[in-house]
């Protein structure tokens, strides 16, 4: 059993106030790019780190250089801009909503140099990258003014992810996190997301899928169907999302189980992670289980994210007999 983790990490904490520092001088105009780039690498250095130090297995970059989980691409990709405020789902945060003006292009160099500095300070953990799923960036556009349905822009997003995901492949990268909540929103599109990932697969690189936010049980079984190493299912976000935990089975790999709530500052108890996990051992082999948080730890306080982040690691190390 492996630990790890999802999407965004804090960026900041009671005594790690740089980054926030270095955008009012920003913004007062007294610090270039050259300057918030060199504090955004020393903040992703010191997320990474908290990570390692927490015990976690499989690391990412915290995201640090983040915006929302749409704006690395919609700053970068050709014919592709960043619009409107809109909140994302049913979160107290929001993001920008892209807005399409031709057809989407990329280099597919978008997020290359994050992933080599971060595999650079990885610790002793296995570092991974992430993108946005298809589904969920086609269908938070705000306008489209080129293609001509639904199925033609997720179909363009997808083409454009591949050619990231092959220019992180040639980075190294053995494993890329697909965080896709617009699948557990709308299962209906299911076919749809057959096919944007029958174009992923091309890139010929591990995939992890995490459908986070919304009950994916009844999904399971057609998950099987989708060219992904890792299967990611939230277990925690909704009353009905636990009901996954006894349809674990139907999914033939790798199952990443979101045990810890990161949206919810309430800290779970050595005994519920424990149950939990007890339910996971008796639906996968715990060769094919890793344990994480739901989604992204930044929408927690950075204290409750570090403290959810040590109860996670010392569940699974209770499990496997390792001292916590």
């Amino acid at each position: 059993m492996k630990t790890t983790v999802v999407g965004a990490y804090p960026k900041i904490s009671d005594d790690h106030q740089d980054l926030r520092r270095a955008l009012h001088r920003v913004d007062r105009g007294e610090l270039d790019e050259a300057g918030l780039d060199a504090v955004l690498d020393e903040s992703t250095v010191w997320a990474m780190s908290e990570m390692v130090d927490a015990g976690i297995d499989v690391v990412n970059d915290g995201q640090i250089r983040w915006d929302d989980l749409l704006a690395p691409f919609a700053k970068t990709w050709r014919n592709c801009e960043r619009g409107p405020l809109e909140r994302f789902y049913d979160n107290n945060t929001y993001f920008r909503q892209p807005i399409i003006s031709g057809a989407i292009e990329t280099d597919g160099k978008t997020l290359v140099r994050d992933y080599t500095f971060a595999e650079r300070h990885r610790g002793g953990a296995t570092a991974k990258a992430s993108i946005c799923g298809p589904l969920t960036f086609a269908t938070l556009v705000a306008e489209d003014r080129h293609y001509r349905s639904l199925e033609d822009r997720v179909l363009a997003v997808a083409d454009a992810l591949a050619a990231e995901l092959a220019g992180l492949k040639a980075a190294g990268a053995t494993l890329v996190d697909v965080e896709e909540p617009a699948l557990a929103a709308h299962p209906e599109l299911i076919d749809l997301e057959r096919e944007a990932f029958a174009r992923l697969a091309k890139a010929a690189v591990p995939l992890a899928f995490y459908p986070y936010f919304f009950p994916i049980d009844h999904l399971m079984e057609a998950l099987n169907a989708l060219p992904i190493s890792v299967l990611g299912v939230d277990v925690r976000s909704r009353e009905a999302s636990a009901s996954a935990l006894d349809r674990l089975g139907a999914f033939s790999r790798t199952v990443a189980v979101g045990i810890v709530d990161a949206r919810n500052t309430a800290l779970e108890t050595p005994r519920e992670l424990a149950d939990m996990i007890g339910r996971a051992i008796g639906q996968v082999p715990s060769d094919r289980l890793w344990f994480s948080p739901t989604t992204s730890l930044e929408y927690l306080p950075h204290d409750v994210a570090v403290r959810k982040l040590s109860a996670l690691v010392s569940a699974a190390r209770a499990t496997k007999g390792v001292p916590a």
